[in-house]
């Protein structure tokens, strides 16, 4: 495990979307009180009961945020991906991380201290919306794992997870990326990866996707929407 430290390259900083309305001279200040991390692969950045005086950017690579059961299995909760945030509601409200946070690829991220935060929420007020917008995504995102795993099975979850990777919603072809190998990204669907495999394999045989390795090309996007919404076994029942 290998975590080393410099200084954070403010241009860089500057092209993530939590930064990129600030003024070039806030984000150098930024960029001067903060640091940036070099943590390769498996590496832990976040223990559970952490406490954080500041949050993390993703530079590049990704990490996983994931929480142990009683029995020591992974439920994986987020990928974190370039440009993702992570630890603002621990920082803001001083509780303990709930979560742990490792490296799945070799990666970057930034820390940003509290105190600095504090500053910057103060004389910029486009830094705050930009925040709660993070924020805010991150929470309809778990609203909607929540909804995926008590009121969908396998099939629905599945495809309502490749219509959140589209960027658009229509009958185009689409191509999509899954962000991790399948088994992180079953764990994060709370399936095991062999039944997060048939579903995308059966999704193939239907005509509505295309596998190749972790590139996934949309076929039918009205139909997977379908599958999503119910329409398709209401349609088959009628």
């Amino acid at each position: 495990m290998t975590i080393d430290d410099f200084d954070i390259n403010a241009e860089a900083l500057r092209q993530l979307p939590l930064f990129r309305q600030l003024d070039a001279q806030t984000v150098t200040t930024i960029a001067d009180a903060g640091r940036a991390l070099n943590v390769a692969r498996t590496a832990r950045i976040l223990n559970r009961g952490d406490n954080l005086d500041g949050f993390y950017v993703v530079f590049a690579g990704s990490l996983k945020m994931y929480i142990l059961s009683c029995d020591g299995a992974e439920r994986i909760l987020r990928i974190l991906r370039t440009g993702d945030s992570f630890g603002e509601a621990m920082m803001f409200n001083g509780f303990d991380s709930p979560v742990f946070v490792d490296a799945l690829t070799d990666s970057q991220v930034a820390y940003i201290p509290h105190r600095l935060v504090a500053d910057v929420l103060a004389q910029n007020p486009v830094f705050i919306e930009s925040m709660f917008r993070g924020m805010s995504r991150l929470l309809l995102d778990f609203v909607r794992d929540i909804e995926s795993c008590c009121l969908m099975n396998a099939k629905q979850r599945t495809v309502a997870y490749l219509l959140r990777l589209a960027e658009h919603r229509g009958p185009h072809d689409q191509q999509v990326t899954l962000p991790a190998s399948k088994w992180v990204v079953a764990s994060m669907l709370n399936l095991a990866p062999e039944t997060f495999s048939r579903e995308l394999h059966r999704l193939q045989a239907d005509g509505l996707i295309e596998i190749v390795r972790r590139t996934i090309h949309v076929r039918d996007m009205t139909g997977l929407m379908e599958i999503v919404d119910g329409a398709a076994a209401v349609s088959v029942a009628t």
